[in-house]
């Protein structure tokens, strides 16, 4: 009997447990809690726009910047004479197009003039080729007449062709002035880019140059890590998930500051990834490892959270850990 009643009493006692552990496992999204999450920030390889030799450096490993703030120099000499010339065809090209302009308005003046002379002898012409007077007009000068208002109609014709002419060619200088203005804006922007600025505020990291070191476009020269947007990637069992959607408000221990600092967060959207930092190249999908278990345990589902109250005494660094809660609504 006392046999009969141990086992009734462990069978009892494995029931009760496995019951609390079955009525935990169906009710842990009332509170949506991990210890399994880490600090995410942008972090960006910060490149030259243009290629040459590093002539100053303004910053420092783990120095803190501001947005706008100069970071490094390229020397700018090589571009400063690219500007210069490019500027100089630029600005003699505006002279040429003025000239073309001006020449047409004497042009136009040219034919007025000519217009009018033509119509004056086209009027001599008909008062003299009148026949109350025409017998008194000796024939020669009348066919003298004839010739000079042919040649002048000529003369006319041909001011209008050149001013024609001479409108294409304004029109050819002013594609050739843009394109000039084009390369002027691209020199004067290579220019700029000889100054290095940071993109945004955060902090520099992984700079190991010296003033003399060599830069390529856009090549990686060092680490920079944007502090302006931080974000927490927060990995909770996926029955913890059941109530849990964007917008809703996270509390956020940060292991390193645990007992002095709480952050808060917002939940970012309800798309649940897995593994958000590995992908198939290509085609971006995301990359789901399934595991085959005896026992079908939850996966961990990350759900990215974004903090709302940076602290600058208390920084967040990318990959420190930290416990997070979700107040569902």
């Amino acid at each position: 009997m006392k046999k009969i009643l141990k086992k009734f009493n462990f069978a009892t006692l494995i029931f009760a447990t496995g019951g609390v552990i079955a009525l935990g496992y169906l009710t842990t999204y009332w509170f949506p809690v991990t210890d399994n999450a880490f600090v995410v920030e942008n972090t960006t390889s910060l490149s030259s726009a243009v290629s040459g030799h590093i002539q100053e450096i303004y910053v420092q490993n783990g120095q803190n910047v501001k947005a706008g703030d100069p970071i490094l120099r390229i020397k700018p000499e090589k571009y400063k004479f690219e500007y210069s010339g490019v500027k100089a065809q630029y600005d003699q090209a505006l002279i040429g197009l003025q000239v073309i302009a001006a020449r047409i308005n004497v042009t136009k003046l040219d034919l007025k003039a000519a217009q009018d002379q033509l119509e004056r002898m086209k009027y001599e012409y008909k008062q003299k080729s009148d026949p109350a007077v025409s017998k008194g007009i000796p024939q020669i000068e009348l066919k003298t007449l004839e010739y000079n208002i042919k040649s002048q109609a000529d003369v006319v014709a041909s001011l209008a062709q050149q001013i024609v002419l001479e409108q294409t060619e304004l029109k050819q200088a002013q594609v050739g002035i843009q394109t000039l203005k084009a390369a002027s804006e691209k020199a004067a922007l290579d220019l700029g880019d000889t100054l290095l600025r940071a993109p945004a505020d955060g902090y520099i990291q992984n700079l190991y140059l010296g003033a003399g070191s060599s830069a390529i476009a856009h090549a990686g020269l060092f680490k920079f890590v944007d502090t302006a947007n931080t974000y927490i990637q927060a990995n909770f069992n996926e029955t913890d998930l059941a109530n849990v959607h964007a917008g809703d408000e996270v509390l956020i221990f940060p292991r390193a500051y645990l007992g002095h600092k709480v952050f808060h967060g917002v939940v970012m959207s309800d798309n649940w990834s897995v593994e958000r930092q590995h992908v198939i190249p290509l085609v971006e999908d995301q990359i789901i490892i399934s595991q085959n278990h005896w026992l079908n345990l939850p996966q961990r589902l990350p759900v990215q959270i974004k903090v709302v109250d940076n602290d600058k005494n208390y920084q967040l660094r990318p990959g420190m850990s930290a416990y997070v809660y979700i107040r569902t609504k």
